[in-house]
């Protein structure tokens, strides 16, 4: 673990406040994606990357990001049910190196619990069931600002 993957998490929040964020839910075969405006009053679903290798699919997040004039990247980390990290959050922490690799914005971390399921019961009341493939995936990355921006 680098001492970036060790960065304070308040100090991470306040550098992203006020800042337009790509959300990323990590997947090892999708990357779900979406963004909002700085404030999140508005979420935007913009679909997924189908990964390849971490290096790939951070190519791919960097672009977008850049495309869409995000300020900052915020990944989901996927802790278990208590809180404490397990072995899945190894593989972001990976690609968030990845990522550093080849985009210079500042990135943070939310946690991820139950995303997924939040996302499929979202879709699912708005008639969106069941999902296109990568659907769920860039719906959990909506509610992953949605949970930044509500300060979880």
């Amino acid at each position: 673990m680098t001492a970036r993957d060790r960065s304070d998490p308040a100090s991470e929040r306040e550098r992203l406040r006020g800042k337009k964020l790509l959300a990323v839910d990590y997947g090892r075969v999708r990357v779900g994606l979406a963004t909002g405006d700085p404030l999140g009053i508005s979420l935007t679903l913009i679909g997924f990357v189908r990964r390849e290798t971490d290096a790939q699919a951070a190519l791919v997040v960097a672009q977008v990001a850049q495309q869409h004039g995000c300020e900052g990247v915020l990944l989901g980390l996927p802790l278990h049910a208590n809180g404490d990290r397990g072995a899945n959050v190894g593989w972001v922490m990976a690609f968030r190196r990845e990522l550093a690799k080849v985009c210079a914005l500042p990135v943070g971390e939310v946690d991820e619990r139950y995303s997924s399921a939040e996302a499929d019961e979202l879709l699912r009341e708005r008639g969106e069931w069941p999902p296109k493939p990568g659907r769920s995936d860039a719906a959990a990355a909506a509610i992953l600002l949605r949970r930044f921006h509500a300060g979880e």
